[in-house]
């Protein structure tokens, strides 16, 4: 049941695979998408509330980063009447995470 509300609430969305940095102070979630150089606050919708907890208990320092693999997707949001909506993040899915790197570093080929 769960998965078919999962299912239903990305529905007309292109869920695709990400990279990037996630952060979380006062309250704001951010992601830096590493293949196209953009920030994007993080929407509260997916697994939002699990990336919280996944990101608090690794006991960082405020406002560093972890870099993470990540399904999800953008999306337009409204703001106050007269103004522009904004683009955020929706996450879907956590494939991995490492405190140890980040954009730069995970452009570097292994060897």
């Amino acid at each position: 049941m769960a998965l078919m509300l999962a299912s239903c609430e990305h529905s007309g969305y292109d869920v695709t695979e990400f990279s990037g940095e996630y952060k979380n102070y006062a309250g704001i979630a951010e992601f830096f998408d590493c293949d196209s150089g953009i920030k994007y606050y993080v929407a509260d919708a997916g697994i939002h509330k699990e990336l919280q907890d996944m990101y608090s208990k690794l006991n960082l320092k405020e406002k560093d980063d972890v870099y993470i693999k990540i399904e999800g997707y953008t999306r337009e949001e409204e703001q106050m009447e007269g103004i522009d909506p904004i683009t955020k993040f929706v996450p879907v899915k956590l494939l991995s995470h490492d405190v140890d790197r980040g954009c730069e570093l995970a452009r570097r080929p292994m060897y």
